[in-house]
């Protein structure tokens, strides 16, 4: 995998990729893998996504398109990130309503803790996940990076 650190407009961002494109994206400023693949097609993946990235921030990008690396995306979770992906800029959906996209409509708690683990934040859009009662809910970067994101997006004043 290969590393670099990000300043999002909300603090610092951590982009890994592998050969196969960005594969996470973390809030902080500490990798939570061995960081030992520099090939040239990892640090391309990296190059793309800062720069998609930065052009999202600068409100001149709305979908991304850089490759991802889904070897992760197993069983029911996968279905969640999948369905997640579909998700459009601009537009929220409530963790029951991810589920039922999902094809499991009683599966919103599971939900949850998926995209409490969604491991390519902003691209893989779990802050467009809220919850059905009001609020924004959790968020891994923090409330505060959450309402940035979705202010960014238009979903919130």
């Amino acid at each position: 995998m290969a590393t670099r650190v990000f300043d999002a407009p909300f603090g610092p961002l951590i982009l890994t990729a592998s050969e196969l494109g960005v594969s996470e994206i973390w809030f902080g400023r500490t990798p939570r893998v061995d960081v030992s693949d520099n090939s040239d097609a990892a640090l391309a993946s990296l190059d793309e996504a800062q720069r998609q990235l930065s052009e999202y921030f600068d409100g001149r990008r709305t979908t991304f398109d850089v490759p991802l690396d889904r070897r992760s995306r197993k069983g029911f979770r996968g279905e969640v990130l999948d369905a997640l992906e579909t998700v459009p800029f601009g537009t929220t959906v409530t963790y029951g309503e991810l589920a039922a996209n999902a094809g499991r409509p009683n599966a919103a708690r599971a939900v949850g803790s998926t995209m409490a683990t969604n491991p390519i934040a902003i691209i893989v859009p779990c802050h467009r996940v809220l919850p059905s009662g009001g609020g924004v809910g959790q968020f891994g970067g923090g409330v505060a990076a959450k309402e940035w994101l979705l202010r960014r997006e238009g979903c919130l004043d």
